[in-house]
Formats: structure tokens, C-alpha cells, sequence
């Protein structure tokens, strides 16, 4: 008999609904548990297995992000390193600043100096003392002490006397000249005696400026002329109305045209110049005066010129002298604007111009060759300098060679010679007291030999060779930090060794290789190299490179040098430092681009999910009661049966 069971359609239908939202219930409920859509190659398997292989490649990259990492501490090990050793070669420099500022090394540079040279001066190391002109040409030889004087020959013994001799009918006044003085007699007033007639002409020849006098001899008026015998004149109306004559008397004293000549002066007047005239001294002009003596114009000379230049008369050789007051003056004469304004009238025919720094200057003429015999030259002591010449050598630097003289690219002064020194690192200085010009180092060279070499027959300098004196306090404390610079480098040394990080250390020379991706295709070898002292320019010192300022410099240059090698270096590892981080954040991104792909394929959506399992849950209670309906009809069937 068959065992089978007959189920009703409704039965069955309800029956097959259930088992298939317990079927999808099923699904859901794996999918909420795993939180996957495709959990294996039966789900879905392109989409399985493309997850697979994108995340089997994040899985790889992950893998690389540790030995990125590690390869960012190697950089950034390196790098501080690289600092640290920056610090270090500022500390370098320190220590050499320290030195330039320290006392120097030397007690004495080397030197080497001139004989003395007489009126040498800053400006003009050629001078041979401020110069001193004698006139070429002796004023006449008159000697003073003469009086020039006339007695006239008109009747002055009474008032009627003068007035018919003075006055003409109706006439009340009187003008005439003596010595280029205007005199006005007025009648009953200077004619009322002798005295007050003499008296008139005095106080009137006085405000003038003239030395002449006028005095009764007898009942005469007598001129004459100042103690020095001055040549004086009177004109016609003087010559007349006085009775002064117009020839020569016994003594020669009395000339024609009204002009009373002495037999000798002193006067500026008597050696050609005329009252008013000028003659200039340095651009400076100096008048000359009715009333000038020659030593009171010479006492002029120095007046106008401020006392640059001052002039003497010696009575003795009836000669001037002219004389600047310092070696840097020369000394200019010039005549003036009248016919008379010569500077010939001083006995300087020959020249009128001299150098500055010549010392007494003479003139003198020629005894040879023939064709010169008779002319005039100005002689001078000359310098030993002239024409002399130096080559100037310091240590083993550039030789300087210096000419002295004041033609075209010669020396003639102590700023000139020090520019040119200069390239030498040498020096020159003027002793005022000694007047030896020397020649030394610079400070910056202070501790270096100096050697030179002299041409010339006159030449102050002797050649030779001079060494600086090493010693006292300063030595030692630069000694002090030449240790200390050392001990420096010895830490440069060490510093770099330990800059490794995990066994790799770019600062000893090793190579950091890195790999980008799974497959080595992508990677970068950063190749280091070994940094020491010694490898960016550095050595140990010694003694000699801290003495001067030129060694010390030479030292700070090869500091400086080594800490743009440092950074050049650091530079190198920034960027390969900013390559690898960057490949380290390009690696994470990747592998978040790779699971959020992976997951896209094979993740569920949860809140689905959760939403399907409800719906299914209710379909399954809602299939049951169905079912239960279903069999309700055959349970009906049965009651009728029974």
C-alpha cells in the first residue's frame, strides 16, 4: 500500500511558500552575520574573486608601509644628524670669531724702516722741509739815515710876510700838495705866525699819511723828508709860493719837477712801488702804504696770507725771504693791476713760483754746458726718496713695487703709498719725531714675514728681511682655542657615525633602498655618503692659523665652506625625505582605494538586510497561519466523519 500523502493544493501551496522565505531568511540572516553580500565564489564569483585580488594587493602595500616607515626614520635620522652637525660648525666658527677678537698673537709685526727723512709729512713724503725762497736779485745798496729835505727861499718872518707871499689880491684860501697831500692854508687863520703856519701843514701832512715835516729855518720853510730818507714831492704852486727850487742842490738831493730825493731808504716806495700798489702771495694780496718800510711789508705778507706764508727783509744782504709755514705750501707770487705792482721790486726776477716741500730753495745759474752758462735754475735739496724705489713682498703673497717721485704712477705721499701697499697686505706709517718712514704687516697679516728689497743710490730703505714676534698672552689664548677647535672636529666625527636608525646609516655612506609597490617596480635607492671632517673641508689646525687675522679669515672660509656642504646635504635628504612620505601617504590612500573597492563588491548592505529579515520573518508568521487555514478545511471534512 502506498504510504504517500496526499496534501490539498492549498495546503501544498502554502507549504512551498514557506519554504521559501525560510530560504531567504536564511540568506539574510548569513549576510547580517557576516556582513557580506558575496561570502563565497557561489555568491557571486567575479565579484569574489575580483575582491580577492584587490584585497590580496592592499594586504601587500600594507606590508611596504613598515619599510616606508623605517626608511623615513633612516632620512630623518640622517637629517638630524646633519643639524646637530650644522650646530657644530657654527660652534667652529664661534671658536674663530673668538680668536679674531682675542688679543693678537703678536707682540711686534714685522718691520722695516727708512733713515730720517728730514721734513717729510704725510702729504709729501718727497719734502725736504717747508720751503724757503731767497730773492735772486740785492735792492740797492742806499743806506738809511739820510734825510731828504729843502729849505725854500720866500720870506715867511711875519704875518704880512707869509700873506703876500701866499695870498694873492682877494684871495682868502690856499690848496696846494707836498708828498701827494692836499694842503688848504686859509688867510687869518694859518697865516697868523710862523708856528701856526708849520703847525697847519703838519697836522694836515700827518692826517695824509706822510712822514714829510715842515719847519722854520730862519724866516724859510724847510720840507723834510721821514728819518729814512723817503722820497717825497711838492707841485708847482707848493715849488712857487714856498721858493723851493727845481735844480739839484749840493747834496743831490733835491731833483727837478719838485722831487726830493734821498741818498738812501727803507722804504717800500723807494725800491719801485708806488703808495696803493699790490702784489699777491698765494692768491693773497698785499698793499703797499705811503708810509711801508720793507720789514713792515714783509710783516704784511704774513698777514694777508693768514701765516701760511711769511716774508722777512735782511738789511744786511738787502734781500727778501719768503717762507711757507708747512711742507704741503707752495709758494706763488704775483704782480698786481698798475705798471708799478712788480714783484721784481722784491728781487725775484727769476722765478716766481715754488713746489711745496723744497726746504730752502736758492737760485743759482749754470757753470755748464755752455749753451746755459749764465741762466738761472732753482736749486733744492732733494729727498732720498726721489727717485728711489721699494718691491715690498709679505710672507708668500703678491710682491708690490713702489716708485717714488711725482711723475705718472709714482709715489709722493703716505696715502698713495699705503693704497698701493695694500695688495701686499702691508702698511706704511710716518714717524713725526724720527721722520724714518716704515713699512710693516697688517693686522691681518701681523704675524707674517716681510720682506724688501731696495733700488736706488739714495734709497733710506735698506733691503732685508723682518720677522714678527710671537709671544705673551694673546699666543697663549689663541693656542687655547686651537685646542678647543680640534676637540670640535673629533665631535664632527663621532656625530655622524651615530646617525643610523635600524642598522642604516646615510651619513656613513650606505644606501637606503625602499620599495613602493608589491612587485619591486616601483622603489628609491637613496645612496648616502660619509660625512666627516675631513670629507667637507675640515682639518685639524695649528698654531700659525689662529695668529693673524688673514689665517683666521682662511680658517672661517673653509667653516663656511663645510657648512654649505652640510647644507647642501640636508637639502638632498628634504627631498628625498619628502619623496618617500609622499609615496607613504600615496601607499595609504591606495589601500583604502583598494578595500573600499573589495568591500563595494562583496559587502552587504546591512540596513537592507535588516529590513529584508524583518520582511521575511512576517512573511514566514503570515505562511504558517495560511497553512494553518489551509488544514482547517480538512479538518472540518474530518469532524464531519465522526
Amino acid at each position: 500500500m502506498s504510504s504517500d500523502i496526499t496534501l490539498s493544493a492549498a495546503t501544498r501551496q502554502n507549504l512551498l511558500s514557506l519554504q521559501d522565505t525560510a530560504s531567504l531568511l536564511s540568506t539574510t540572516q548569513t549576510r547580517l552575520s557576516s556582513g557580506k553580500k558575496v561570502n563565497s565564489a557561489l555568491d557571486n564569483p567575479s565579484s569574489y574573486f575580483t575582491a580577492q585580488g584587490l584585497s590580496s594587493r592592499s594586504s601587500s602595500l600594507s606590508g611596504l608601509l613598515d619599510a616606508v616607515s623605517n626608511g623615513i626614520q633612516t632620512i630623518q635620522a640622517a637629517n638630524t644628524g646633519i643639524t646637530k652637525l650644522k650646530s657644530l660648525t657654527d660652534q667652529l666658527k664661534s671658536v674663530a670669531q673668538q680668536a679674531l677678537g682675542s688679543s693678537n698673537a703678536f707682540v711686534a709685526k714685522a718691520a722695516i724702516s727708512s733713515t730720517a727723512l728730514t721734513g717729510a709729512t704725510a702729504d709729501n713724503l718727497l719734502s725736504t722741509g717747508a720751503t724757503s725762497v731767497l730773492a735772486d736779485t740785492a735792492l740797492s745798496t742806499n743806506t738809511s739815515g739820510v734825510a731828504a729835505n729843502k729849505t725854500g727861499n720866500v720870506d715867511v718872518s711875519t704875518q704880512t710876510a707869509i700873506q703876500t707871499a701866499l695870498f694873492t689880491a682877494g684871495a682868502t684860501s690856499l690848496t696846494m700838495s707836498i708828498d701827494g697831500v692836499s694842503i688848504t692854508l686859509n688867510k687869518n687863520v694859518d697865516d697868523t705866525s710862523q708856528s701856526t703856519l708849520v703847525s697847519s701843514i703838519n697836522s694836515q701832512l700827518k692826517a695824509g699819511g706822510s712822514n714829510v715835516q715842515a719847519a722854520i729855518s730862519g724866516n724859510f720853510i724847510k720840507l723834510a723828508g721821514s728819518t729814512d730818507g723817503a722820497t717825497f714831492s711838492v707841485d708847482s704852486t707848493a715849488n712857487t709860493k714856498l721858493g723851493f727850487g727845481i735844480t739839484a742842490n749840493a747834496a743831490g738831493q733835491f731833483l727837478v719837477n719838485g722831487t726830493f730825493s734821498p741818498t738812501a731808504t727803507t722804504l717800500a716806495t723807494a725800491i719801485g712801488f708806488t703808495a696803493g700798489d699790490s702784489f699777491t702771495v698765494n692768491g693773497q694780496s698785499v698793499m703797499v702804504s705811503k708810509s711801508d718800510t720793507l720789514s713792515s711789508l714783509a710783516q704784511k705778507v704774513g698777514t694777508a696770507t693768514g701765516g701760511t706764508v711769511s716774508a722777512s727783509f735782511d738789511s744786511t744782504t738787502r734781500k727778501f725771504t719768503f717762507t711757507a709755514a708747512d711742507a704741503s705750501t707752495a709758494i706763488n707770487l704775483g704782480d698786481g693791476s698798475t705798471a708799478t705792482a712788480k714783484v721784481t721790486n722784491l728781487g725775484f726776477t727769476a722765478f716766481k713760483s715754488y713746489a711745496a716741500g723744497q726746504g730752502a730753495t736758492t737760485i743759482q745759474q749754470y757753470t755748464t754746458p755752455p749753451a746755459l752758462v749764465g741762466v738761472n735754475y732753482q736749486s733744492f735739496n732733494a729727498s732720498a726718496l726721489a727717485n728711489s724705489s721699494i718691491a715690498v713682498k709679505v710672507a708668500n703673497g703678491t710682491t708690490v713695487n713702489v716708485a717714488f717721485g711725482t711723475g705718472s704712477g709714482q709715489i709722493s705721499s703716505l696715502t698713495q703709498l699705503n693704497a698701493a701697499l695694500a695688495p701686499a697686505n702691508a702698511m706704511a706709517s710716518l714717524d713725526s719725531s724720527t721722520g724714518q718712514l716704515k713699512i710693516t704687516t697688517t693686522n691681518e697679516s701681523g704675524a707674517d714675514a716681510l720682506q724688501l728689497t731696495a733700488t736706488g743710490t739714495l734709497n733710506p730703505f735698506s733691503s732685508g728681511t723682518s720677522t714678527a714676534i710671537i709671544a705673551g698672552d694673546g699666543a697663549n689664548t689663541r693656542n687655547g682655542l686651537v685646542n678647543t677647535y680640534n676637540n670640535l672636529l673629533t665631535q664632527i666625527d663621532q656625530m655622524a657615525l651615530d646617525s643610523g636608525f635600524n642598522g642604516t646609516n646615510l651619513l656613513a655612506g650606505d644606501t637606503l633602498n625602499i620599495a613602493f609597490n608589491e612587485k619591486g617596480t616601483s622603489s628609491l635607492k637613496i645612496q648616502g655618503s660619509s660625512v666627516t671632517s675631513s670629507s667637507i673641508g675640515l682639518s685639524a689646525i695649528g698654531q700659525v692659523d689662529f695668529q693673524d687675522t688673514n689665517s683666521i679669515n682662511d680658517v672661517m672660509k673653509k667653516i663656511t665652506s663645510a657648512s654649505n656642504s652640510l647644507k647642501n646635504q640636508a637639502s638632498s635628504l628634504g627631498a628625498n625625505l619628502a619623496v618617500v612620505q609622499n609615496r607613504q601617504d600615496f601607499t595609504k590612500q591606495m589601500i583604502n582605494v583598494l578595500d573600499t573597492g573589495a568591500a563595494n563588491l562583496t559587502n552587504a548592505d546591512l540596513n537592507e538586510e535588516a529590513a529584508n529579515s524583518q520582511a521575511l520573518s512576517t512573511r514566514n508568521s503570515l505562511g504558517i497561519s495560511a497553512l494553518s487555514l489551509a488544514n482547517q478545511a480538512q479538518q472540518g471534512i474530518l469532524q464531519l466523519l465522526r
